[in-house]
């Protein structure tokens, strides 16, 4: 049984919330002990994961493809207290030609992918420096380390979230942040079932997902798992 008494206690912002994979690390941060904001932009979905939360839930509903809606997320989220751990898992996936996905598409793809994960550790971390201790999550992907036809658009944002990562923490270790990329394979969920040319019965469980992420934060040593690539062991 590993300790996560070092969580206790703590509060986490989530991206994504109402995802195959946000939900399940919201139901493992609880478990935890960790008191929760949660995002998403389905009220309803959002108030029943809250419903099976044991731990303290705000709902913090919004677009965060929207820059004034990211802004006015961080603004209420800090009204509320400190947040120590934030958890970048919100995004979209679409699966398109280079010459089909329009101006409109791309840019919120990285909006959601990227820039919002960019915003939301600017903001949290102030906190988690003053304080000494923080933890930013990022959930990458397998396309965070190779590239596949019909989503450029994605595997650059996801790229780029591995690269962000990688550069913050090196900023950051020295005031008592950690900074994670966690990169799943093909994941079971309403993004899993979108996706073109595989088999959904290998995919991973949401559930394997949160435990890596619950794992990997809850280390508070000189060891540092920083990027992690969670591969399948059976690939169709």
């Amino acid at each position: 049984m590993y300790d996560y008494s070092c969580l206790k206690g703590k509060t986490a912002f989530i991206t994504g919330a109402t995802g195959a994979i946000g939900g399940e690390i919201a139901q493992s941060l609880s478990s935890a002990g960790v008191d929760l904001l949660i995002n998403g932009t389905n009220l309803e979905k959002l108030q029943q994961i809250k419903d099976k939360l044991t731990t303290n839930v705000h709902i913090l509903d919004g677009d965060i493809s929207e820059q004034s809606e990211v802004e006015r997320i961080l603004d209420q989220s800090i009204s509320l207290g400190k947040v120590d751990i934030l958890v970048n898992c919100a995004g979209v996936f679409p699966q398109k030609p280079i010459s089909e996905l329009d101006t409109s598409e791309y840019q919120k793809l990285m909006n959601i992918n990227l820039n919002a994960p960019y915003f939301l550790s600017v903001g949290f971390s102030k906190d988690m420096i003053k304080n000494g201790w923080g933890r930013i999550v990022n959930i990458g992907s397998a396309s965070s380390y190779g590239g596949y036809k019909n989503t450029v658009a994605y595997c650059s944002s996801k790229h780029g979230l591995l690269g962000m990562s990688l550069a913050m923490h090196d900023e950051l270790k020295e005031d008592g942040v950690r900074v994670y990329c966690i990169s799943p394979s093909s994941t079971q969920g309403d993004m899993g079932l979108a996706t073109k040319g595989q088999d959904y019965s290998t995919f991973l469980d949401p559930k394997e997902v949160a435990e890596y992420v619950l794992f990997a934060i809850s280390q508070d040593g000189n060891a540092m798992s920083q990027e992690i690539f969670i591969k399948r062991m059976h690939l169709r």
